[in-house]
């Protein structure tokens, strides 16, 4: 499929075929597609959760505001972000911007400094943000491209949802993606902005 059917055919899907479970092999592609996605530094600071069994999924709808397409897509990906990615992979990310681009000591000096600053925890959390919403971009049109049907949360109570998955203080569920197979024939596109209006 040409990119620009792929852009045009993507929908929001909100009914979906019941006791639908990717696949390993179909979940390793997803993934394939997301290495791919551009971040700042190149950190790529993410990583997608898929949950599929049915007594984690009904966690997850209660913390979700009761979204019934949750339950009915039948696995639920949590894009989680590292909002401490500058500390936490500042050593990985210098050496490979050292092999990759040829640093000098002192820009790879330069590097690790500008990943390590201290930052306010609204920046950090901003930045990571703005990286993962990429990637669950990439994550988006991957499923579209395999025939998967898709849609994009952010309605979820976040510390609740965080405690529910364990997750480490400095990891940030960043967005919900319900994926599967639609039940629904092609639904009419919501209206979208000109071409006038989007330019600035």
């Amino acid at each position: 499929m040409e990119f620009k059917d792929l852009v045009q055919a993507r929908r929001s899907v909100h009914n979906f075929e019941t006791g639908f479970k990717v696949d390993q092999n179909t979940w390793n592609e997803l993934l394939e597609y997301v290495r791919f996605t551009p971040s700042g530094y190149n950190a790529q600071p993410w990583s997608f959760k898929l949950i599929q069994s049915d007594s984690e999924l009904q966690k997850m709808y209660q913390l979700c505001y009761k979204q019934k397409h949750i339950l009915t897509a039948g696995n639920l990906v949590v894009v989680i972000g590292d909002v401490n990615f500058g500390e936490n992979e500042a050593e990985r990310i210098v050496k490979e911007w050292e092999a990759f681009r040829d640093f000098s000591p002192s820009q790879a000096e330069a590097l690790r400094a500008s990943l390590v600053k201290e930052r306010a925890d609204w920046k950090k959390r901003e930045m990571v943000i703005r990286n993962c919403s990429l990637a669950a971009m990439t994550f988006l049109y991957a499923a579209e491209d395999l025939g998967l049907a898709t849609c994009p949360m952010m309605g979820f109570r976040q510390l609740d949802l965080k405690r529910e998955l364990e997750l480490e203080e400095n990891e940030l569920p960043i967005l919900l993606i319900a994926l599967g197979k639609s039940e629904e024939a092609e639904a009419e596109r919501l209206p979208r902005k000109s071409i006038e209006d989007m330019s600035a």
